[in-house]
């Protein structure tokens, strides 16, 4: 039996909502340094983005905001909520990762490479909950992932379209990958599902039905 739901933010007050804005963002931004230290590959999205850089020339400073804006707005098209934090977490988040940088570890071991990426799929999973459940805008997968789920589609299967498209179009281009991103690519739907459950969140339009099997992914 699935947990019990509540309507979309009912339950949270503004306070609440801002604090899990303010505590997902860190988080993000620790997940994509542990993964970046793990050199096993980049998330999804950031396939993309080197691979445009790669073909375009263009700085990455230049090229990120552009596709971001470019999945905000298909996301936006498929019915996905665009917020102020969807835009001003682009700003904060990427001068984080450099501080958490500076201070996570960079092992040689295979074995400990592996475990950063596992927990930083985790801590990422966390993040993107929290943030989703705030309502007050998410980041551009996140948008697109829930512009899907807008039209019936489950969670799980939304998740791994929003990370797969940027996987496909970037590794066609040319773009960083590895096993670090595959694992985090098929992961990170399911663990986003449970996550959501936990949080008795339902986004909505979400097909109850099918998503309560999904859980079990």
């Amino acid at each position: 039996m699935s947990a019990p739901t509540l309507p979309p933010t009912a339950s949270l007050s503004l306070r609440t909502r801002l604090l899990r804005v303010g505590v997902s963002w860190p988080l993000i931004a620790l997940g994509i340094a542990l993964l970046l230290d793990a050199r096993l590959g980049v998330a999804p999205f950031d396939v993309l983005t080197t691979g445009v850089v790669d073909v375009s020339g263009v700085s990455f400073g230049i090229i990120y905001p552009l596709v971001s804006l470019t999945f905000f707005g298909i996301g936006a098209l498929l019915g996905g909520k665009v917020g102020f934090a969807s835009v001003l977490g682009t700003f904060v988040i990427g001068p984080l990762i450099g501080v958490f940088r500076n201070v996570t570890p960079q092992p040689d071991s295979l074995v400990a490479r592996g475990a950063l990426v596992i927990a930083a799929t985790l801590i990422l999973a966390v993040a993107v909950c929290l943030i989703i459940t705030t309502e007050l805008g998410s980041g551009p997968t996140e948008v697109f992932m829930l512009g899907l789920v807008n039209h019936n589609m489950p969670i799980v299967y939304a998740r791994w379209i929003s990370d797969g498209l940027p996987l496909v179009v970037g590794v066609a281009l040319g773009g960083t990958v590895g096993i670090g991103t595959v694992f985090f690519a098929l992961a990170l739907g399911p663990l986003i599902k449970y996550g959501l459950t936990a949080l008795h969140y339902t986004p909505p339009h979400q097909p109850a039905a099918i998503e309560t099997v999904e859980i079990t992914l």
